[in-house]
């Protein structure tokens, strides 16, 4: 049983979550905008580049659980189509999807599929799909006292929640705490004696909030849900992301911390300098008392203060940052290839970085391809949640 902590990013990946995606990403497939994607994502693709990814994970040493599974393994499927799958009267559903595998049962249930009969023809509608389940980093943030459920930020995402939990839950979990402001788990980062947590960010004087509120970062502190030394609040560097936007032509890296920033090792950071440069942390320090304000710096100036060395990430690579580190110095990314499809080094400036630090990156020292998988706003670690580091 996985012990749902995780005290440090660069600490051992021994338990990992993710969602297999399918019919429910149909929506998103037609009208990405709408569902929070960046481009159409094809279901089918997304499922096999999913697996390529899972398989690279547990080659890599990770047990990994899919959602799907751990819902079985809970015995909450049925309950799940009893609440969310429409049938006429007459139609036992559970007793329809008992040849399915746990996967196809879920498909359906995220789907919110709705069965109707009229003029003897059935019909299968999709009502507002849950089609974000992919991103499982999102919806839980594990630190060093176990696992929060998080508050989404967009109310397309809200319906993850009752699902999630019921995994989590279903394998012997406790929320330490639960969010009521609007926290992502792609925003927590932790580094043993400190951790970061992403928030909105301030231009102009007035708070833009891209998906995690300030108010959100102060209820997680008050509410010990960790227990680490120091907890720094990095605001988000919009304004110097949306220069850099303007400059390179790629989308935003600022949606969550770990667009932007990350670590491959104890003591070895990755990010683009300007924008950890343009981001204000506000440091709290833990006292007997909970967590006091001590001081406000850079996210650069932090790290390094930390004792952190960077590698700088390429200008035009948008998911250089969203990697995963499995081990101290061992890490999955997604790279960038070329016309023909293949790894190229000139495109992966960041990849190669870490190489040249002595970091193994997995598989094949390229990692996986990118592929169709981030035309849905995230990389391989939004698409995944520790159950356990250590």
């Amino acid at each position: 049983m996985p012990s749902f902590t995780a005290r440090a990013e660069y600490d051992r990946l021994s338990h990992v979550r993710a969602h297999r995606p399918g019919l429910e990403l149909w929506p998103g497939a037609l009208d990405p905008e709408t569902n929070l994607f960046d481009a159409p994502l094809p279901p089918a693709q997304a499922a096999r580049e999913h697996e390529r990814m899972t398989d690279a994970l547990a080659a890599a040493g990770v047990e990994v659980h899919l959602l799907a599974d751990d819902l079985a393994a809970a015995g909450e499927l049925d309950a799940l189509v009893d609440e969310y799958v429409d049938v006429p009267e007459g139609v036992d559903a559970a007793a329809a999807t008992a040849a399915f595998s746990p996967r196809e049962t879920l498909e359906l249930v995220l789907s919110r599929a709705e069965l109707s009969e009229a003029n003897d023809r059935t019909s299968v509608e999709l009502r507002q799909p849950i089609s974000n389940t992919l991103f499982q980093s999102d919806t839980v943030v594990v630190g060093d006292e176990g696992p929060v459920l998080c508050e989404m930020g967009e109310p397309v995402r809200q319906d993850e929640l009752p699902v999630v939990r019921r995994a989590w839950e279903g394998l012997g979990a406790e929320f330490g705490h639960e969010m009521h402001r609007p926290l992502e788990g792609g925003e927590f980062l932790p580094a043993d004696e400190f951790a970061l947590l992403g928030v909105s960010a301030e231009v102009d004087g007035e708070e833009e909030v891209i998906r995690t509120t300030y108010d959100a970062g102060r209820e997680f502190l008050e509410a010990g849900a960790v227990g680490f030394e120091e907890v720094g609040l990095v605001r988000a560097p919009l304004s110097a992301d949306r220069r850099h936007r303007e400059e390179h032509g790629i989308g935003s890296r600022v949606l969550h911390l770990l667009g932007w920033c990350n670590l491959a090792a104890e003591g070895l950071a990755v990010t683009d300098p300007t924008l950890a440069e343009a981001a204000t942390v506000d440091v709290f320090r833990k006292t007997s008392d909970g967590y006091e304000f001590d001081r406000s710096t850079s996210a650069l100036a932090y790290l390094r203060d930390r004792g952190y060395d960077v590698v700088e990430t390429g200008p035009t690579e948008r998911w250089a940052a969203n990697f995963l580190t499995v081990d101290d110095g061992v890490v999955v990314p997604m790279h960038r290839t070329d016309e023909d499809g293949n790894y190229d080094p000139g495109l992966n400036a960041t990849i190669e970085g870490l190489k040249e630090r002595g970091v193994e990156v997995l598989p094949d020292g390229e990692g996986i391809p990118e592929g169709v998988l981030t035309r849905g706003a995230g990389g391989i670690n939004c698409m995944t949640v520790p159950l356990e580091r250590r």
